[in-house]
C-alpha cells in the first residue's frame, strides 16, 4: 500500500533523489540544475505543500509532487 502524506525533513535525501533523476532526464521539469543536500530541504519546505508516496511495506519514498503559485510577469 502507498500512502500520500506531508513531507517532512527527513524525506530530504531520498526526496531530492527522485527530484534530481527528473531533473537529467530533461523532458518534465524546467530546471536544469540538481538540489544539493545544501538546498533540497529549503526547496521542498518552502513550497505551498510538498507530498511524498511512502511505499508503507518498505517505507521506501517513490514518489513526490509540490504545489506552488505560478507567477507570471
Amino acid at each position: 500500500m502507498i500512502t500520500i502524506r506531508e513531507y517532512r525533513v527527513q524525506d530530504m535525501e531520498s526526496a531530492m533523489n527522485i527530484w534530481n533523476e527528473v531533473v537529467r532526464d530533461g523532458i518534465a521539469f524546467p530546471q536544469d540544475e540538481e538540489l544539493t543536500e545544501q538546498s533540497a530541504d529549503r526547496f521542498f519546505s518552502s513550497q505551498s505543500y510538498t507530498g511524498v508516496a511512502e511505499d508503507n511495506s518498505t517505507g521506501e519514498l517513490v514518489g513526490l509532487y509540490i504545489l506552488h503559485p505560478n507567477l507570471y510577469s
